[in-house]
């Protein structure tokens, strides 16, 4: 039963390592660097149930605990890739590989998509009333778009380092970077994962999203304008493989905040709790 077990983990470990040359760290190293050269990749589907904290008062729809539809892959052919891995922290990547070594590679990202905050466009707010002005500054979900680069090294197919930065070219809403270092280990059939961070938030970006203008100032939601800012996180995984086809997943991750976001009218917690738990069918 060990060695059909066995065979199993080495199964999914390659797999989804034939992934992009240089992918979202997360994936890296949960799956491993082997073959990250290749041309392929991976798609799963599934459920998971995850648990967050209420950071920020416009989550209005928030609930402890919830369910989610789980769609995850990874494409790349001949430097060109695509990335949508499920919960990750850098949300999804369409780029091209520029240069690669045997323990590095560097991307140029064209794409990179996270979700965000906007106000109510064709609103003047000084013309709005006390409790209209508070309606408005509870906002409404939409999106980052960023472009680009991506540098990653890679040791002994166990650690991984990468730093990206991407600027926002659909709305102006600033510059966000990250640098991340990733370990993997197995124990019997089980593949653990860590995974530190810091990210940079530039001052245009914090005041898109947590500033306050004093045209849109409340009694509630008083004046506020944040400066950059750094965040920290730590993130602690596990993946085993449940059949040929299925795998289950569990992760926790904790972020802490920056005094620029926690000193916010719409802050209400001083970091960022995360646990996912799912099961997933690897196409």
């Amino acid at each position: 039963m060990w060695r059909i077990t066995r065979q199993l983990c080495i199964f999914f470990s390659i797999l989804i390592s034939s992934l992009a040359v240089a992918s979202d760290i997360a994936t890296t190293v949960t799956g491993g660097v082997d073959n990250r050269l290749a041309n392929g990749g991976y798609f799963e589907l599934g459920a998971s149930v995850y648990g967050i904290n209420k950071v920020d008062i416009r989550q209005r729809d928030h609930q402890t605990i919830q369910p989610s539809l789980l769609i995850s892959g990874v494409y790349q052919y001949k430097g060109l890739f695509v990335e949508m891995i499920h919960q990750s922290q850098d949300g999804i990547n369409l780029g091209f590989n520029i240069w690669n070594s045997d323990h590095w590679s560097l991307d140029i990202l064209a794409a990179n998509l996270k979700s965000t905050w906007s106000r109510v466009d064709d609103v003047d707010p000084s013309t709005l009333t006390e409790a209209g002005r508070n309606a408005y500054l509870m906002s409404e979900e939409s999106i980052y778009v960023g472009a680009g680069f991506r540098a990653t090294r890679y040791w002994d197919d166990h650690y991984v380092f990468q730093y990206r930065i991407v600027s926002d070219y659909f709305d102006g809403q600033g510059i966000q970077s990250s640098a991340r270092l990733g370990k993997s280990w197995q124990v019997r059939n089980w593949n653990f994962h860590a995974l530190g961070s810091i990210e940079y938030s530039s001052s245009t970006l914090n005041r898109y999203l947590f500033g306050i203008d004093s045209d849109e100032a409340t009694e509630l939601l008083p004046e506020y304008r944040p400066d950059s800012s750094f965040s920290y996180g730590l993130e602690l995984g596990v993946a085993y493989p449940l059949s040929e086809s299925f795998v289950f997943r569990a992760m926790y991750r904790i972020n802490v905040l920056s005094d620029e976001i926690t000193d916010s009218p719409f802050n209400q917690a001083d970091h960022l709790s995360f646990f996912n738990a799912s099961i997933s069918y690897v196409f």
